[in-house]
C-alpha cells in the first residue's frame, strides 16, 4: 500500500469563482520532495433521471473549455451547506424541468483524482414529474431524451465524451436494467 505524502508547504496560485490552484511541496515516504499542483473545485452531483418508459433525461450543451458541443447527463455543484440529495433535485429541475419521486445515490467518483479535488455523487432519478425551475442565467440547455439501453450501448461504444455520464450510466445500469 502506497504511503500518504507529507505536505511540507503550501501556496494558492490562483483563487477564482469556481477553481482556485495550490502548489504544494510535498514530502514522500523516502524522504524525496517534490511538487504537487491542485486544482481545488467544489464536490458535484450527476442525476441518471430514468422515466417510467426507460427514457433517460440528457442535456446537451455547448462546454467552452472543450470547445464543443456535448450531450451528458444533468449535473451541478454542490453548494455549501447543501446535501448532494438536495442538490441533485434542484439541478434535475433547473436542467431539465423535471423532479425526481425517488433518488437514490448510485455511489461517488472523483473527477481527475491526480491533481483535482472535485467529487461527483452519482444518482438515479425516478418517478419522474414535470415541476421546472428557472435555468441558471449562463446556461444554454436543451433537453434530449434516449432510451436507456440505447445510452449504455452508445457509452460503452465511446459515443459520450464526458466521464461523469460514462460512469453514472454503469453505476446504474444494473438497477435500470436488472
Amino acid at each position: 500500500m502506497a504511503e500518504p505524502e507529507t505536505t511540507v508547504s503550501s501556496e494558492r496560485v490562483f483563487e477564482g469563482r469556481r477553481l482556485s490552484v495550490r502548489v504544494d511541496r510535498v514530502r514522500l515516504a523516502d524522504g524525496t520532495e517534490t511538487v504537487r499542483e491542485v486544482a481545488e473545485h467544489p464536490n458535484a452531483v450527476v442525476i441518471v433521471a430514468v422515466d417510467d418508459d426507460q427514457n433517460l433525461l440528457l442535456v446537451r450543451q455547448y462546454r467552452f473549455a472543450v470547445g464543443q458541443e456535448l450531450l451528458e447527463l444533468p449535473a451541478g455543484l454542490i453548494e455549501d451547506g447543501d446535501a448532494p440529495v438536495a442538490t441533485a433535485q434542484r439541478e434535475l429541475r433547473e436542467e431539465t424541468g423535471f423532479s425526481a419521486g425517488e433518488l437514490t445515490e448510485l455511489g461517488h467518483f472523483y473527477a481527475a483524482p491526480g491533481g483535482m479535488t472535485e467529487c461527483l455523487y452519482a444518482f438515479l432519478g425516478t418517478r419522474l414529474t414535470h415541476d421546472p425551475l428557472d435555468a441558471d442565467d449562463d446556461e444554454r440547455i436543451e433537453l434530449v431524451r434516449m432510451g436507456f439501453r440505447e445510452a449504455v450501448e452508445m457509452a460503452r461504444a465511446g459515443g459520450f465524451h464526458d466521464a461523469k455520464t460514462i460512469a453514472s450510466l454503469l453505476l446504474a445500469e444494473r438497477r435500470v436494467l436488472g
